[in-house]
């Protein structure tokens, strides 16, 4: 876990790891998936349910709500706890989850490269990510989906679909897999499944891939003593000095200093 205490919140940065919680927050809470969760839950109720979060999803939890939460696998996680008195949506709206907006999925990752980057990372570079996290919060609370969400394109990327798709890419990623082979798993044509899987996951298919394959090298540079070229080999990269520019370009740090920061926890 990575962490970082600002004027006006503290920042955590979880791996993904299995999980069973129980909290009540004094303060609020904003969450920020970056994969695909699955579990059961409860929000200010006895009531536990199973749950599917989409990868780059967005949620929220008030102060004095309940939480009850369990995941088996977990997914790599961002929290933020404002300082109380911040600012925060009508107490009507209540918490959520699994909403997915652009500008919030641009600032939880800008602000985990920060994270990741630790003794170069500037405060006020932090602080202003909350800022905008903490905005996509407060529109999130007016409305379910952003100005820039195709919803009619949305709702085709059924639950069942986005797990055909998560299926697929973990079973065929180091085989060069492609759109037009995502998009035939869930009976679409490329061109409407890349706008469909956008509006759902805020992301391209081919992002998503990207970061799929960087998600599973860091796990496999974290659990095992294999080399670049294999790992890279493994997650579908052209080579290891492909991932290397990748970690660099998306994540601001070496392999070297990934593996170094998994030891070290």
């Amino acid at each position: 876990m990575l962490s970082v205490l600002l004027h006006d919140a503290r920042v955590e940065l979880l791996p993904a790891a299995p999980y069973d919680v129980g909290y009540t927050p004094e303060v609020p809470v904003i969450g920020f998936a970056f994969e695909t969760q699955a579990g059961s839950h409860a929000f200010a109720s006895d009531r536990v349910t199973p749950f599917r979060t989409r990868p780059n999803s967005l949620a929220y939890v008030p102060p004095g709500c309940d939480v009850l939460s369990r995941s088996g696998t977990g997914g790599e996680y961002l929290t933020i706890r404002l300082r109380s008195g911040a600012e925060e949506p009508d107490a009507r709206s209540g918490h959520f989850n699994d909403h997915v907006d652009p500008v919030a999925i641009e600032a939880a990752r800008r602000l985990r490269r920060l994270l990741l980057m630790r003794a170069a990372a500037d405060p006020l570079e932090l602080e202003r990510e909350v800022a905008i996290l903490q905005g996509a919060v407060l529109r999130a609370a007016g409305g379910p989906h952003g100005d820039k969400i195709d919803v009619a394109a949305a709702r085709w990327m059924t639950p069942r679909r986005l797990r055909l798709i998560e299926e697929l890419i973990e079973a065929h990623m180091e085989d060069g897999l492609s759109v037009a082979e995502m998009a035939a798993c869930v009976g679409l044509s490329a061109g409407f499944f890349g706008r469909a899987f956008k509006a759902a996951a805020g992301v391209t298919p081919h992002d998503h891939l990207i970061e799929r394959r960087i998600a599973r090298a860091r796990r496999l540079m974290a659990t095992t003593s294999s080399g670049l070229a294999e790992i890279a080999a493994a997650c579908g990269f052209a080579s290891h000095a492909h991932l290397t520019a990748q970690l660099r370009r998306r994540l601001g740090v070496a392999p070297s200093a990934l593996r170094q920061a998994a030891q070290n926890r």
